[in-house]
């Protein structure tokens, strides 16, 4: 008897909805490509539980009649495309003609419609099988409600994550799908309360709706072509420092993608302006036909490239060519020619301080400003742009600072030229302290008694290397600790005792509350670790739209980092998909909150702060290992110090 087998069709429809359906915010992102091919101007999506008990997407496209009702939830049925070569020339959102059959073989999956014409019904399928038909009458449009999904595959629905999580995935596909398509109407509801809407309007106005307006406001628009390659779009300016992963959108012709490569590219046209500088970009590429491919993954997440790495560079320029016109826009032109050449006897120079790219647009770089020309006459200027203060103030009386000082040599020479820019022995010393506002000597004070000398230099027990790390003698050795890593251990200790035993933690209230604006993923998120915040110290609450007010901040946090911190905070929660336990939801809670309050690399501490960090770090009940597994800190032995100097 042979051994293989056809699979039955209920098993095949399971499995290809695993393929295509992994959670609810899948079903929610095919039902929503699906209302945008039927022409739809406006698309209604409400959950219930995440997703888990109920997804209802409504549009008013051009619906369908009885007889598309009746092959709608079949395999392999699509409206998009006749023949093979139309999968490389197509111009809507999907085409595999799975999505709908997938649904409806993991769940109860009602369906009710209506044309133009009048022609309308409903049809109820729930494991593929079709349970019910009816005539109705209904405005025009289309209704996927589903519900109860993966009611038929409980391992599935096992897996999936927390309701917070799911809610939080679909809004992530609503607020991508919404952004490429500004011209249509979004409404995003879980249960009854309206998280998300989107009126059809300009690009820059849905992004403001979809993370933020004080975000939208400063992003640069960025329009470029190379070698048949189009981007457009907006990105933000390299001084944006909050951005985040999932405020970098990719569009391929207004479908939501991912695509590493490009990421990569991001990344690189930003390397420049620091580690720090997280982004806020959204990209919409185009491109010949034949030159990609979106039929590489099922969800259609992914894109492939026949070239890749010219994706990669025409994504790299597109980025610093928009720097470019940015910088030639808002830069100022100084001109220095009266100031430093003694007046309007010279030939005026103006120097910009921006430099132009119109002559290779394909390949843009950053130009260095160009450089000043020396002047030409007789003044002891060797460099115009030198720290010299122009009122006739130099900072110090050395030679290193002040280059123009009178020696032997250049006395005569000296003596000779008398300008308005000769600095005088004595002049206004606006630095000194405490005789500010006197008249000080420059020239060496003989009179005064030699100030002793310092004594060498001794460190403390610990002290601070690069404002980074901490070290100090122990009887072993040399003992290095990593602050961030070490202050993280001991505020996500003292975070858990305070979550679990309900204890809330010092803060300190402020005079002035300080406004924050956060996105539709952070609202979200802030609604479910509200209790948790105000226990850790952060007492926040809603002021109005997307605008929150912070009251108050954990008492060792500066107030220069509340906004960042709140940020950093919901951002990080979110990342960390925690199930129905609550034990690893206040874990979760806890890291976020100690990675986002521990002091950071380059932060200077007080020598009373470094005591207390390794005190506290000594105390606790992991002290070499951070929370997220990381070395708090390492000894250099004294047999290891001593290897290192032998010949």
């Amino acid at each position: 008897m042979a051994e293989i087998h056809l699979l039955s069709d209920e098993i095949i429809n399971k499995i290809a909805a695993g393929e295509v359906i992994e959670r609810p915010a899948s079903a929610v992102k095919e039902l929503i490509e699906n209302a945008i091919d039927a022409g739809a101007t406006r698309i209604q999506v409400q959950i219930e539980q995440g997703g888990k008990k109920k997804i209802q997407v409504t549009d008013n496209g051009k619906g369908m009649g009885s007889a598309d009702l009746e092959l709608c939830f079949l395999r392999h049925t699509t409206s998009k495309l006749t023949n093979a070569d139309d999968l490389f020339h197509l111009q809507t959102n999907g085409f595999r003609g799975e999505a709908v059959a997938s649904i409806a073989a993991v769940s109860k999956l009602t369906i009710t419609s209506a044309t133009q014409d009048g022609e309308s019904g409903r049809i109820v399928v729930k494991g593929g099988e079709v349970i019910e038909r009816e005539d109705i009458q209904t405005s025009r449009g289309t209704t996927f409600l589903v519900e109860d999904l993966f009611y038929n595959t409980p391992v599935r629905r096992t897996f999936l994550g927390s309701e917070t999580s799911e809610c939080s995935r679909i809004l992530d596909i609503v607020l991508k799908t919404a952004i490429s398509h500004p011209e249509i109407r979004f409404d995003y509801k879980v249960g009854d309360r309206t998280v998300f809407t989107g009126v059809p309007g300009e690009l820059r106005s849905r992004i403001a709706e979809a993370i933020g307006s004080k975000v939208a406001k400063s992003l640069l628009p960025v329009d470029y072509t190379e070698a048949g390659v189009h981007v457009s779009g907006y990105i933000s300016p390299t001084t944006e420092t909050n951005g985040k992963r999932n405020h970098q959108f990719l569009f391929m012709r207004n479908r939501p993608i991912e695509n590493k490569m490009v990421s990569k590219a991001v990344s690189q046209a930003y390397e420049p302006y620091g580690a720090q500088c997280k982004p806020v970009t959204v990209l919409f590429l185009d491109m010949p036909d034949m030159e990609f491919d979106i039929n590489v993954h099922p969800a259609k997440r992914e894109v492939r490239f026949a070239n890749g790495n010219l994706v990669f560079l025409v994504v790299t320029h597109a980025i610093r060519d928009t720097f470019t016109r940015d910088l030639e826009a808002n830069s100022p032109f100084i001109d220095l020619s009266d100031e430093l050449m003694g007046g309007p006897a010279a030939a005026p120079q103006t120097t910009p301080m921006r430099s132009t790219m119109a002559e290779t647009p394909a390949q843009p770089s950053f130009a260095s400003p160009a450089a000043p020309t020396q002047p030409q006459n007789d003044l002891p200027w060797e460099n115009p742009f030198a720290k010299t203060n122009y009122a006739g103030i130099t900072p110090a009386n050395t030679s290193a600072n002040k280059p123009y000082a009178k020696s032997a040599s250049a006395a005569n020479t000296l003596s000779d030229k008398k300008s308005k820019y000769d600095v005088s022995d004595d002049v206004q010393d606006l630095f000194s302290l405490p005789e500010y506002g006197k008249i000080i000597s420059l020239e060496p004070d003989h009179t005064k008694p030699e100030p002793p000398r310092e004594t060498p230099w001794a460190p403390p027990s610990f002290f601070q290397i690069a404002n980074t790390y901490i070290a100090g003698e122990d009887s072993n050795g040399l003992l290095i600790i990593d602050q961030h890593a070490a202050h993280t251990r001991v505020l996500f200790e003292q975070a858990m005792e305070s979550l679990q035993n309900n204890i809330a933690q010092d803060s300190q209230e402020l005079l002035f509350p300080e406004l924050i604006d956060l996105s539709k993923q952070e609202k979200e998120i802030f609604r479910n670790v509200d209790d948790q915040l105000r226990k850790l110290g952060f007492f926040v609450e809603p002021f109005g739209g997307d605008t929150f007010q912070i009251r108050s901040i954990p008492s060792a946090l500066p107030l220069s980092r509340a906004a960042k911190a709140v940020h950093d905070f919901l951002n990080d929660v979110d990342e960390n998909d925690t199930k129905n336990d609550m034990v690893k939801f206040q874990e979760a809670i806890a890291k976020s909150w100690a990675k986002t309050n521990a002091y950071q690399a380059g932060d200077k501490l007080k020598p009373e702060e470094i005591t207390a960090l390794v005190s506290q770090l000594m105390i606790t009940q992991d002290p070499l290992k951070s929370p997220f597994g990381s070395p708090t800190l390492m000894r250099l032995t004294l047999e290891e110090l001593s290897k290192k100097f032998r010949h």
